[in-house]
């Protein structure tokens, strides 16, 4: 976390706020970017052209811009005098002249830290991976007002949130962590009551909007979607009535009101098919699933060519889902790497041995698509399964023609816009086309042709076997002595 002291001002560049004797100063973001490069290089020249990179990176824009800018930049600071913090060198560019004071994470003693500052963030015990850059990135972009983090289910959003807090708590006096889809918990605050209330009265709403009169408070709402629209209400509330609170969302979809800022999380990289093996370690889903392996299956560390050679389609056939890579990683121990990837041509049954402690939706991958597959309307369900035949991309146009008969065409249009966006539709890919996740595709299949989710424990011996006896029934009769070899696994199934 960068602050940034001078003169009565004080700048906390990842909160993006700005004090003066401890009241707020209001200015824009771009003249918020250009003070930030200017203080950070106290008594250096910066161009106008590395000026205007910082704020209005890879856009063209004319010098009027940034003088614009640079005119509020010193209205805020000084009343408009051009000669006392922001000065300009004629044919060179501005240098900030004033010192500056860059204060450590904690505000060290005789800083701003707040006494009374409260946190509600959970303890996770897993090393986040993979996320570092991203997660270092956004953090540095929020703010006041509302940022969602969108993304299919097991996508990690959660996780990311909740590390983007740590880096931001600091800045405020309370940190706020609802777990939405956790009604069983009592609320420990009028937010957390005016969100889970049964009936949300108009009492219910303004304490929650007086309990944060005059406070600094960073708000991490979690599973929105279960409940959107009385997130979005209670969240358009606070931002209207509090400007200066951060709200941080997570949900398979957006909130969709007025400024709501949407990050989009994308799964982990995953090596291409014929990657070179010595670059095929680097990609952050390897990197998850050796790390995962190496806690549950000591015995089968991801090393040699044939081992990182599985491995990375392990990860290819999890769509770098990392719910999903962890899961799989899970299963090693008792199917092996070469069995493992055997049966993931069938990942809904497979992977459905999580953590004990998880909630209901995060323990099999069967559970985690359910809960998005609940919330569509009946229109998206049935085109969810129609799109399932599509093996490649496909343009909208081409599941009008395949699909479409099915729907009027407002219906049409309604359902498939309404699968982007709630991230069951991969988004607009190369060329103006759409994917289903490999992940989402089987699930859809399976729900079209109507085939049961119930699915008996099996020993690793007899998932394999009958994983292989469905695909070959279709063209391989089972001989005599096919059914005599199964006789023995047949019994324990049984017992079972």
């Amino acid at each position: 976390m960068t602050i940034l002291r001078f003169d009565d001002f004080e700048m906390d560049i990842q909160a993006r706020s700005l004090k003066r004797s401890g009241g707020d100063i209001r200015i824009g973001s771009r003249a918020f970017d250009l003070l930030a490069a200017l203080a950070s290089k106290q008594g250096e020249i910066l161009s106008k052209a590395e000026l205007m990179e910082v704020a209005w990176p890879e856009t063209h824009v004319e010098e009027s811009s940034l003088r614009v800018n640079i005119v509020s930049l010193r209205k805020a600071l000084d009343g408009g005098n051009p000669y006392s913090m922001v000065e300009n060198v004629a044919g060179r560019g501005y240098t900030f002249t004033v010192p500056v004071t860059k204060l450590d994470e904690n505000r060290a003693a005789g800083s701003t830290l707040r006494a009374s500052r409260t946190q509600s963030l959970p303890n996770t015990c897993a090393r986040l991976v993979g996320r570092e850059q991203l997660i270092s990135k956004w953090a540095d972009e929020i703010g006041a007002g509302i940022t969602t983090i969108v993304g299919q289910g097991g996508i990690g959003k959660t996780a990311v949130a909740l590390q983007m807090a740590r880096l931001l708590q600091d800045a405020y006096d309370s940190v706020q962590f609802i777990n939405i889809v956790d009604q069983t918990a009592t609320p420990t605050t009028p937010i957390a009551e005016a969100l889970w209330a049964v009936s949300l009265t108009s009492d219910t709403l303004r304490q929650a909007m007086e309990s944060l009169n005059g406070r600094s408070v960073l708000l991490v709402l979690d599973g929105c979607d279960w409940s959107i629209d009385r997130v979005a209400l209670i969240a358009e509330s606070v931002a209207d009535k509090h400007p200066d609170v951060a709200i941080l969302t997570t949900s398979r979809e957006p909130l969709g009101i007025i400024g709501e800022n949407v990050l989009h999380l994308p799964g982990l990289a995953v090596p291409a098919a014929r990657q070179r093996i010595d670059d095929v370690a680097t990609f952050s889903a390897m990197e998850l699933f050796a790390e995962r392996v190496s806690m549950v299956a000591e015995e089968y560390a991801i090393d040699g060519p044939r081992g990182i050679e599985l491995a990375a389609e392990v990860v290819r056939k999890t769509d770098g889902n990392p719910l999903a890579i962890e899961l799989a990683a899970s299963r090693v121990a008792d199917l092996g790497l070469e069995n493992l990837v055997i049966s993931l041509d069938r990942p809904l049954r497979t992977l459905r041995r999580g953590n004990r402690t998880s909630h209901p939706r995060q323990q099999t991958l069967r559970a985690n698509i359910d809960w998005s597959y609940n919330l569509l309307d009946r229109n998206m369900q049935s085109l969810l399964g129609l799109l399932s035949t599509f093996e490649a991309d496909f343009t909208k146009d081409t599941a009008r023609d395949h699909c479409g008969f099915e729907f009027a065409r407002s219906d049409f249009e309604e359902a498939f816009d309404g699968l982007v966006v709630k991230s069951l539709i991969a988004g607009q890919q190369r060329g103006g086309t759409y994917a289903l996740p490999k992940l989402i595709r089987e699930y859809a299949m399976e729900k079209r042709a109507g085939v049961t989710t119930a699915t008996p424990w099996l020993s690793p011996e007899m998932e394999l076997v009958t994983r292989d006896v469905e695909y070959q029934r279709p063209q391989f009769p089972m001989s005599l002595s096919t059914r005599a070899d199964l006789r023995p696994f047949a019994t324990e199934s049984r017992a079972a």
